[in-house]
């Protein structure tokens, strides 16, 4: 299987999501484990899993307790922390031209670009 090499660390999805994960093994490292994020705002309820050894991502958006938005995703290419002038994105990139961006504040927003490019 093909090693992913992820533009971001732990640690950034930690600073994104403003919270440090719960793990699936407490002492294996990063990239053998499985991390769960949980994000609430407003009245939404973030819960995003990866496990970046199998280019594994999942995210689930619900409001209040009904779920809106569910993505799972295998063999995705990358993760990246995209700054924007007052609140990051987080850049799911499932190809070359195809991702999912996730912005949590001010308010939590899902946009898809599919076949995207020049």
């Amino acid at each position: 299987m093909e090693t992913l090499r992820l533009s971001l660390t732990q640690e950034d999805l930690e600073r994104f999501f403003g919270t440090a994960p719960s793990k699936s093994d407490a002492d294996a490292p990063w990239p053998y484990n499985g991390l769960t994020f949980n994000f609430s705002g407003g009245p939404y309820q973030v819960i995003f899993y990866i496990m970046p050894s199998y280019r594994h991502v999942e995210l689930s958006i619900r409001c209040p307790n009904e779920l809106t938005y569910q993505l799972t995703a295998s063999a995705v290419s990358d993760l990246r922390v995209l700054g924007g002038p007052t609140h990051d994105t987080l850049e799911i990139v499932i190809s070359s031209k195809d991702s999912v961006f996730i912005r949590l504040l001010p308010s939590v927003l899902v946009a898809q670009q599919v076949g995207g490019g020049t």
